[in-house]
């Protein structure tokens, strides 16, 4: 493989997310850790229902960034997971294949109230697809998660809203997942 063709795949490597690069069941929550970055990811990947019984389209990942060098578990050498609150928190919204995204959008509707996290006053990128190309055009979106969002994600009696163009619904099950993922990312006593 040529040298270019290596660096474009490192490239693509570093920058995809760790759920992508370590796949786990849904209402799984994972870790990654990039020594080359060094940074620290957990993750945790949801399929959320179709409120109308339809198959599901859509997944949501929610993200915590640790950036810097990890520590070390000194019996088994491997990297402990991160202390303290994430330098960045996210939730990105991707199709399942091989699903047509219908708009690059995330609106969530907790307990009646909505939450567009990918409105004018809001911070999100839309991500291209993996296999960057000319032709390659954006499939999906992540945006900014505060803290109080997610723990209210957690604590609510309903939550749903729509996702790429979607309806979704979070059950219960998925709550508690995402009560681990805050946990685990060190959000949970916020």
């Amino acid at each position: 493989m040529p040298a270019s063709a290596i660096g474009s795949v490192l490239m693509v490597t570093l920058a995809q997310s760790g759920w992508a690069l370590a796949q786990a069941p849904p209402r799984e929550v994972g870790r990654t850790y990039r020594e080359l970055v060094p940074e620290t990811e957990i993750w945790l990947r949801l399929i959320p229902e179709d409120p109308r019984g339809k198959p599901p389209l859509v997944s949501l990942v929610f993200h915590a960034s640790y950036p810097g060098r990890a520590e070390r578990d000194p019996y088994t050498g491997l990297p402990r997971w991160p202390k303290g609150p994430p330098s960045r928190l996210t939730v990105s919204a991707e199709p399942l294949p091989p699903t047509l995204v219908r708009e690059l959008a995330l609106r969530l509707v907790i307990d009646g109230k909505t939450i567009d996290l990918t409105g004018p006053n809001s911070r999100y990128r839309n991500l291209p697809c993996l296999a960057g190309s000319a032709d390659c055009t954006p499939n999906a979106v992540e945006a900014e998660l505060g803290p109080p969002v997610l723990r209210s994600l957690v604590m609510a009696r309903s939550v749903g809203g729509s996702a790429l163009g979607f309806p979704i619904r979070l059950v219960a099950a998925d709550q508690l997942a995402i009560g681990e993922f805050q946990a685990k990312a060190g959000l949970a006593d916020e």
